[in-house]
């Protein structure tokens, strides 16, 4: 038994050494605002918000960029930042651009573009993989309500402790 510890022990380290370094802004608050931002505070990992609405993943330019809500957010061209400055939530990720799954059961978590959705509500949701996505689908009114709970959780423990 002490023999496999020895074993699990290194490899344990490096598991929470890489989860930790994908996750090192979360619970970043911007201009009063709890937002999923990178080290520069561009959220979308910056990818255009405009072209994933549309059905692409583009990568966004910083010449091209708008600030909105604590966060920045890059665009391909003039044309998209134009869009998105005429209606900007329109385009904003819910829950900060957190994972909706995690938020719905109490934890924020980051995102992967591929799993976004507008199906619900014309809203613009992300999920952290797979399992979130399947947690999410299982009851998404339900799922919703009880992310509306705890994001407010998260706004009274993140935003407004200072």
């Amino acid at each position: 038994m002490k023999n496999l510890m020895f074993l699990l022990l290194p490899a344990l380290s490096l598991f929470a050494s890489c989860a930790g370094a994908q996750q090192p802004n979360l619970g970043k608050v911007v201009d009063g605002y709890l937002v999923n931002v990178d080290e520069q505070g561009v959220i979308l990992q910056g990818f255009d918000a405009v072209s994933l609405r549309e059905g692409s993943s583009a990568k966004g330019d910083a010449q091209f960029q708008s600030g909105y809500k604590g966060a920045i957010y890059y665009f391909t061209s003039a044309a998209n930042k134009a869009k998105f400055d005429a209606n900007p939530a329109a385009y904003e990720p819910e829950y900060g651009g957190y994972c909706a799954y995690g938020v719905s059961v109490g934890h924020l978590a980051p995102i992967e573009l591929w799993t976004y959705d507008t199906t619900y509500q014309n809203r613009n949701i992300y999920q952290h993989n797979q399992k979130a996505v399947n947690g999410w689908k299982k009851d998404v009114p339900g799922n919703d309500a009880k992310a509306k709970l705890e994001w407010a959780k998260f706004q009274e423990q993140y935003v407004k402790k200072g």
